[in-house]
């Protein structure tokens, strides 16, 4: 079924098997020539410079951005953190998400099925800095019904690829 749905997403963007390729590799580095990509899924360097421009255009590239090391910028810690809201409050619902993603430390949040509505990822500097983040983001907002944070001993796998 994932399968199906991969090919039908491809093709609504028309996105062919080189396509498919080109990005599994951009995925992994941006800073790579087009003549590596190129030898790699057997295309010239300028086929693969088009391809790439064309991915852009569409969308299919959203954007390129760099993964900083978070310890290189003082962030020591990461926090999964479940949210559960009462959506009855609509407005200030809207309120928080709109303060959680304006905050830097939300790395990530997705809007989930199961015991909570939302999954934060949160990184901080340190325990003080999470604190400080839960009391005026989370314990602020009268939509909050609770939340649940968890630390992140070690990051297993941590990507951002799409296959």
């Amino acid at each position: 079924m994932a399968s199906i749905c991969k090919k039908t997403r491809a093709r609504s963007l028309n996105l062919d098997h080189h396509d498919l390729l080109l990005l599994a590799l951009l995925q992994r580095d941006t800073t790579v020539t087009a003549r590596g990509p190129g030898l790699e899924i057997g295309l010239s360097a300028s086929s693969v410079q088009r391809r790439i421009k064309r991915l852009r255009q569409i969308g299919a590239i959203a954007r390129e951005v760099a993964i900083v090391n978070a310890d290189a910028v003082g962030k020591r810690m990461t926090f999964i953190v479940g949210v559960k809201v009462n959506f009855a409050q609509k407005a200030e619902v809207a309120a928080l998400l709109r303060r959680l993603m304006a905050d830097r430390r939300t790395q990530q949040a997705y809007y989930v099925t199961g015991e909570v509505d939302y999954i934060l990822t949160v990184v901080v500097h340190d325990m003080q800095d999470y604190d400080e983040y839960s009391k005026t983001l989370l314990l602020s907002s009268p939509a909050l019904a609770r939340f649940q944070s968890n630390v992140v001993i070690e990051g297993l796998r941590v990507g951002l690829e799409y296959r």
